[in-house]
């Protein structure tokens, strides 16, 4: 049985390598960032100081999944526009944003669920009056647990971002839900 418990500092190495080993459009992101402890350190570390509502699932005392979030993009604003280009939904309607990942061991166990409804908890106690994410049309099992919590699909945009590793553009997608 999986704990959710808010995520802390010494949890970056295991979020790193959770992101990390599903940065490739839910695959190993080795071709796309080479370093998984720099990856942490750009892409996790500024979640833990300056997010919200940021937990980890553990089983048997081992991080297997994570979500990281923050109830305004503006703290987070320009590391994620360099990292994730593209269509964005208003930040007036959705100012919340986050991040997810589960352990490819983990996966199928319904931790991203229980992750993202506490998440969403979270947000709704905070006051928050929307969130929104960014995906590709390729993760079909992240877009499918989305729809489940009842997020929608706001914008949507070729990107050439994925080419380099996938051979083609990617369709990236902006998922959004009011709370």
């Amino acid at each position: 049985m999986a704990r959710l418990r808010p995520a802390r500092h010494e949890d970056l190495p295991a979020i790193a390598r959770i992101a990390h080993a599903t940065l490739l459009l839910g695959g190993p992101g080795l071709e796309v960032f080479p370093s998984q402890a720099l990856w942490g350190e750009l892409f996790v570390v500024p979640y833990l100081h300056r997010g919200c509502c940021c937990l980890v699932a553990e089983v048997g005392g081992e991080v297997v999944g994570y979500i990281l979030g923050a109830c305004s993009r503006l703290p987070l604003l320009l590391l994620r526009l360099l990292l994730f280009p593209g269509p964005h939904a208003p930040e007036s309607r959705f100012p919340a944003h986050l991040h997810i990942g589960v352990d490819p061991k983990a996966q199928g166990h319904g931790l991203g669920k229980a992750l993202l409804g506490a998440f969403l908890e979270c947000l709704r106690a905070k006051g928050v009056r929307g969130v929104q994410l960014s995906t590709t049309r390729a993760n079909r099992a992240a877009r499918g647990l989305y729809r489940a919590l009842g997020f929608r699909l706001w914008a949507k945009r070729a990107s050439p971002f994925w080419a380099p590793y996938r051979g083609r553009p990617t369709i990236h997608e902006v998922w959004v839900k009011e709370l």
